[in-house]
């Protein structure tokens, strides 16, 4: 089976590598020059660690964060670890990770053409845009990424929404615990601010908001007027490297005629946390596993793939009825966590696992009787 893979992100590279350790003859486009820079919040959530080990990849900088530092608008905070079940999370700069996958596909022997854009894709056939050059593949993976033209192209239609999100660095004046952070600040809610720390002292600090504005801005008058990002940072953080994109959210359809669309480019990122990495591992999974099912039947490769990914539409409906209510209660959630480290635990474990409303509620209950 030959198969073209377009975009070398981790849905992309991920699909990549379990398609040619499978048999496949696997080739992986990127438009841009490699390596490359992506915007990204760089956190690595326990379920993308377990993507990384389930491939038989180890982490270059595993530096494990067992706790998540959650505050709401008022700037009260509170603490809580991972629950038990899942391994730590981590953080790794987007061009070191990408790149770490991108080397294992070559190693196993996917053929990558970075700095080359493909500007056809439909019914598998492939034109890259330098040479016009048109290839034919049985099947195609689209990880482009959410603002990409080819999806569109192939008739995918629009997503449902969308969110837009920035990041930069922040060199710090003080030791910083490996932790992710929070911050449902006053100005983003119900999106937030975040930092992460790549290093003792370096922060990936950004935000994302759930509607269209200058999350730019936003996040600068967050820093500037915070206590607890003074709290976190120390006096006088200045980001660097700044770098903004859009997160996209829900599509109708992932596949058509041998075309099948993973990563951001189905539109599969979570809406509560906006963490889209372990997601976009996911499809590449499932689309690598369903083609090798196939013995050659991609359009029923397709219609199993298609099944696979309603699980990401029924998680973020339930992820947009918690961020509604994490925008109307969020400092009286944090209220209770702070004196109820049960109901701490299971609200950081809302914001980064897979959701389900009734385990949502009945946990909820549990964790307030505890």
């Amino acid at each position: 089976m030959r198969v073209a893979v377009i975009g070398a992100g981790p849905a992309g590279s991920t699909a990549a590598l379990a398609l040619v350790r499978g048999g496949a003859n696997v080739t992986l486009f990127e438009r841009s020059p490699w390596p490359r820079e992506k915007a990204c919040g760089d956190g690595l959530t326990p379920m993308s660690v377990a993507h990384v080990r389930d491939l038989g990849l180890a982490l270059p900088a595993d530096r494990p964060f067992a706790t998540t530092l959650v505050s709401g608008p008022g700037e009260t905070s509170f603490r809580a670890p991972w629950p038990t079940s899942y391994a730590n999370g981590t953080t790794l700069e987007r061009i070191r990770f990408d790149t770490m996958l991108v080397d294992a596909a070559v190693a196993s022997g996917v053929a990558f053409e970075p700095g080359v854009a493909v500007r056809e894709c439909a019914g598998g056939r492939v034109r890259v845009a330098r040479s016009g050059e048109r290839r034919s593949y049985d099947a195609v993976v689209l990880a482009e990424g959410g603002v990409g033209a080819l999806a569109t192209g192939c008739g995918f239609g629009a997503f449902a929404r969308r969110l837009v999100a920035f990041r930069g660095y922040a060199a710090t004046s003080q030791d910083l615990a490996p932790e992710y952070q929070v911050h449902y600040a006053r100005e983003l809610v119900p999106g937030y601010a975040w930092i992460f720390p790549v290093a003792t002292r370096l922060a990936n600090v950004g935000a994302v908001l759930v509607a269209d504005g200058d999350v730019r801005a936003a996040l600068q008058r967050w820093l500037a007027t915070s206590a607890i990002a003074r709290e976190q940072l120390g006096p006088g953080a200045r980001l660097v490297g700044g770098r903004g994109g859009v997160i996209t959210i829900g599509r109708a359809e992932r596949y058509r005629e041998r075309v099948f669309a993973a990563g951001d480019a189905a539109g599969i990122a979570d809406p509560l946390s906006a963490e889209g990495v372990s997601q976009a591992m996911k499809s590449g999974l499932l689309v690598a596993r369903r083609l090798l099912a196939s013995r050659g039947d991609v359009a029923r490769a397709g219609a199993s793939y298609e099944r696979d990914l309603r699980v990401f539409d029924t998680n973020n409906v339930q992820a947009l009825r918690m961020r509604a209510l994490f925008a109307r209660l969020a400092d009286p959630m944090v209220a209770i966590a702070r004196v109820r480290p049960s109901f701490a635990r299971h609200v950081v474990a809302a914001g980064y696992f897979p959701k389900d409303d009734a385990a949502w509620f009945w946990g909820t209950l549990g964790a307030l009787r505890a």
